[in-house]
């Protein structure tokens, strides 16, 4: 892998990633919720930057939307995008999250989500590992047609169901399903042997800080949009440094 463009911080990378969401057109919270997951991602030890920026991307030129419904049908709860649009991660992972916080402990293990046409699916996996919710199984079909699946755990542990550290890229939406499952799944035969990341990722990560490499760019084109351009007259109004130096 070539050098790193910058080895950021936690905490930074929480603040780019947050405005740089508000600067493809994300509302502030939804915007927020972006951020924690990005986050997430770089406490698991990988590239924030690589895994995210398509969802910006994807967002500005108005291939993805925001705007969703969101319908009950018996034990399955169905999210769809409003138009032929994709739906944005943006979007998908906090209403997967809300939609986890409102049902009760019985009424979570008979029931299941489904998330139409998203764009990225990991972001949801994202924003799932980052509420810390509990058992989850998410689900699904690569562009390929293979069956993807992440199982995350409570305090950040989480697996993968396919081989090494890189994450599946997406170039065509995809439906996912997110599942309920029982802590001790986490160790079966099943998920036996697959990729999983732990604590000790985030504690290396804490020690060393987060390379972000040739996607970094885009998240700063993005992040840049929300900067006030210096001028005298934003300066007087309060922008930025005083006049006079004072200290």
């Amino acid at each position: 892998m070539n050098s790193p463009e910058i080895v950021l911080s936690l905490n930074e990378i929480l603040f780019f990633f947050t405005r740089a969401a508000v600067g493809a057109g994300v509302p502030f919270g939804l915007a927020e919720d972006f951020g924690r997951s990005s986050k997430w991602i770089a406490e698991s030890g990988l590239d924030p930057a690589q895994i995210t920026a398509k969802a910006l991307q994807l967002l500005d030129c108005g291939e993805s939307s925001i705007s969703a419904s969101q319908i009950e049908n018996g034990a399955e709860t169905v999210l769809s995008p409003t138009g032929e649009k994709r739906l944005s991660a943006l979007f998908a992972g906090p209403a997967v999250c809300d939609w986890i916080s409102a049902k009760t402990e019985d009424s979570i293990l008979s029931q299941h989500f489904i998330a139409k046409k998203v764009d990225i699916p990991f972001l949801i996996v994202a924003a799932v590992g980052a509420s810390n919710s509990g058992n989850w199984e998410i689900c699904w079909q690569d562009s390929g047609g293979t069956l993807c699946s992440v199982l995350t755990c409570l305090h950040g542990s989480w697996k993968t169901s396919w081989g090494g550290t890189e994450i599946q890229e997406q170039y065509n939406s995809a439906n996912v399903s997110i599942k309920s499952m029982e802590s001790s799944l986490f160790s079966s035969q099943k998920w036996n042997e697959k990729t999983t990341y732990t604590e000790k990722n985030r504690k290396r990560v804490l020690e060393s800080g987060v390379p972000v490499y040739q996607a970094w760019p885009i998240i700063q084109t993005f992040f840049s949009r929300c900067l006030v351009p210096s001028t005298e007259e934003s300066r007087k109004s309060g922008a930025g440094a005083g006049l006079v130096d004072t200290d």
